[in-house]
């Protein structure tokens, strides 16, 4: 009787545990559907400075840092085809930031910046400045507005070429 009670028991406890499994592993099913799991791997990635632009921002940072000028407030946005875009302000300013656009071919970059702000590689008006610094797959675009525009633009201009003597 001991054995029928300890096989049942045996029983019960191995279904249990099955259905545990079960449900763990619809749960990440679910996620990879609804590309959860994706989003979470880009946040942890890039919070760990580990995604695949992870390092060109911590250099990109840390020379700003060394020119005292840190970048604050710092969002970033995918558009679904490989592009990504990082903004941040210079020194806490929200009238001073750049926009950081990496395309996901030099021909994408080229199409995207000429649609998004002309063929102009700087648009002055009586109350900002925007300056594009590209190079490859990447844009660095400096906006500046009111009393103070365009005070960071050779900063900005030294950061982008020394990203870009990195990235070669």
């Amino acid at each position: 009787m001991n054995k029928r009670l300890a096989l049942l028991l045996a029983c019960v406890l191995l279904a249990a545990t099955a259905g545990c499994n079960k449900h763990t592993v619809i749960k990440k099913e679910t996620k990879l559907y609804n590309f959860d799991s994706y989003s979470e791997g880009n946040i942890r990635a890039k919070s760990q400075g580990k995604g695949l632009n992870g390092q060109l921002i911590n250099e990109m940072k840390q020379i700003f840092r060394d020119k005292k000028i840190p970048l604050t407030h710092e969002t970033y946005a995918e558009d679904g085809r490989g592009n990504i875009s990082y903004i941040f302000y210079l020194k806490g300013n929200p009238r001073q930031y750049i926009t950081l656009h990496v395309f996901s071919s030099k021909e994408e970059r080229i199409a995207r910046i000429r649609n998004w702000y002309g063929g102009e590689h700087r648009i002055d008006t009586p109350k900002s400045r925007t300056t594009i610094y590209s190079h490859s797959r990447a844009s660095l675009i400096y906006t500046s507005s009111g009393k103070d525009k365009g005070i960071y633009e050779k900063q900005v201009h030294e950061v982008f070429n020394s990203l870009i003597g990195r990235m070669q």
